[in-house]
């Protein structure tokens, strides 16, 4: 978020006066209006589900970290590691990013995105590991990978990814999430770098393995990521994180369709950005709010030096980021819908 900054006094002692004022007015208005985290630690691209008498939170981290509060507003604690250990096929260093939490029958079943060897520093593929408890540990299935293309140093996947997909580049895949549509579970994923493209495969009526093979939505010149689906009565939403994760430019925005197949006329829009007084919201995941029909949207934000208070836009730098102590905490808004399109309602 920008400093306000106002102009000098050009004339006198009259003008200094009714700056100062405007000061003391405008800068706690602005405090007021900026949304604040209800998991103030770094709390990168949550994956919120409820459980029980409670809200299980799982991040980008080592083994899934993993948090629960008995309320969405907080507070939160710390509740161990998701994955017991690390699937047989994942070999490098590195953290495992933007997991997916579902209830699928009687399993709870995690998604995630593991470093592999092969297609570089940050190449990830796809995993699946269940759980008979949100909170309790969770183990990886089978010897191979969900989703991972042919060319990386890992037994083969169950969808490799075609192996020559025009114009895009050789990378991994990341971002899973579960959709049920017409009463079967599926997985959008996202293959990495730019450009981005978005694709959906069919699973098994257990969500742990593959049944049939992944197609493309829809590809896009920059990057988009994050891919999450909610049915409507007229269609599909998608929302989406749009840009450098790095930048407070980063935002949240969604495509609209009539089909889950075809997205070639989809409408766009935005969603969240830095106009909500945020550094690059984005990350985004949904859960139902309990006993009702209304939607919940939980993302990340940049906030530095130890605070709550949003990064600036210098952030885009390592060395900043490091020297600011810059982190991504959790936030949560209620979605409502306008005419079909996906806002903000308010802010928890």
């Amino acid at each position: 978020m920008c400093a306000v900054r106002l102009r000098p006094a050009l004339t006198g002692l009259l003008v200094t006066a009714l700056s100062a004022a405007l000061a003391l007015v405008a800068v706690p208005a602005l405090a007021e209006r900026v949304p604040r985290p209800v998991l103030s630690g770094d709390f990168a691209d949550p994956a919120v589900t409820v459980s029980g008498n409670g809200f299980v939170g799982f991040s980008t981290g080592s083994l899934v970290p993993r948090s629960f509060s008995e309320r969405p507003s907080g507070a939160w604690r710390p509740a161990g590691s998701s994955l017991v250990r690390l699937p047989s096929w994942s070999h490098a260093d590195g953290d495992i990013w933007a997991s997916d939490i579902a209830r699928v029958g009687r399993w709870w079943v995690l998604y995630f995105a593991a470093p592999v060897r092969g297609i570089g520093e940050y190449g990830r593929c796809i995993g699946v590991a269940r759980s008979r408890s949100a909170t309790g540990g969770f183990t990886a299935i089978g010897g191979r990978p969900l989703v991972c293309p042919s060319y990386v140093a890992a037994p083969a996947a169950e969808d490799t990814v075609p192996v020559v997909l025009p114009g895009l580049p050789r990378a991994g895949v990341i971002d899973p999430s579960l959709v049920v549509a017409g009463g079967r579970p599926h997985l959008l994923y996202k293959t990495d770098r730019i450009p981005s493209s978005i694709r959906l495969l069919p699973l098994s009526r257990s969500g742990l393995h593959a049944a049939g093979q992944s197609v493309e939505l829809f590809r896009h010149d920059g990057v988009l990521e994050n891919p999450v689906l909610i049915e409507r009565p007229t269609g599909w939403v998608m929302l989406l994180s749009q840009g450098d994760f790095t930048h407070c430019s980063y935002r949240t925005v969604w495509r609209r369709s009539t089909s889950i197949l075809s997205w070639a006329e989809a409408t766009t829009g935005v969603l969240l950005d830095q106009s909500s007084g945020l550094c690059g919201p984005g990350g985004a995941d949904v859960t139902p709010m309990p006993h009702s029909k209304r939607l919940r949207v939980y993302f990340h934000a940049w906030t530095c030096r130890g605070s709550t208070t949003p990064c600036g836009p210098g952030i885009r730098k390592d060395t900043v980021r490091h020297r600011s102590r810059a982190i991504r905490p959790m936030y949560a808004a209620d979605l409502d819908w306008v005419d079909g399109v996906p806002v903000v309602r308010g802010f928890l």
